[in-house]
């Protein structure tokens, strides 16, 4: 008996440590490697747009105060309930783009502030990325993760590009 929950302790354990990849090699991993839950507030809608794409046009060091040169392509998807995709190409004429199955996977939350939280994994261990967001209007939103400021502009998209629901 003492065998079997051994057994079933160390079982459980792996299986919390494991994550998954998709038909395109991207990572899902389980949602308690996060430290926040999917968003349930409809207040966030304020915030964000889910019929939109935010690209990644600039990153400012708030240290420095200087412009990163060395960022890279980077669009965000916000999805219902409380998910949020990162890709690393969109193409505004390929529908295909814009499936979440290519992207990264990400939450966000929203209780005081809204928060947007990556998870990655490296050979030395994993870890989240927590974005906080600052403000928008019509053209462009802020994100400031740790002492940098990321600025997206918003892409408005076609309703044929509404089709893709996330895998995670």
């Amino acid at each position: 008996m003492v065998r079997k929950i051994i057994a079933f302790f160390v079982v459980f354990l792996f299986l919390g440590c494991v994550a998954t990849r998709n038909e395109y090699e991207k990572l899902r991993f389980m949602e308690n490697k996060f430290s926040i839950k999917p968003n349930t507030n409809e207040n966030v809608y304020k915030l964000i747009d889910t019929t939109k794409v935010y690209e990644l046009y600039d990153a400012v060091d708030t240290l420095s105060n200087k412009s990163l040169y060395s960022i890279k392509k980077q669009f965000l998807k916000f999805y219902n309930n409380g998910r949020v995709a990162e890709f690393d190409c969109f193409d505004k004429n390929d529908i295909k783009s814009l499936d979440s199955k290519k992207a990264k996977m990400a939450f966000y939350n929203f209780e005081k502030e809204l928060i947007i939280q990556f998870y990655f994994e490296h050979p030395q261990g994993g870890g989240l990325i927590k974005s906080k967001f600052l403000k928008s209007n019509k053209e462009s939103i802020e994100l400031l993760s740790g002492n940098v400021l990321s600025k997206y502009k918003i892409i408005e998209l076609p309703k044929e590009f509404l089709i893709y629901k996330p895998d995670w």
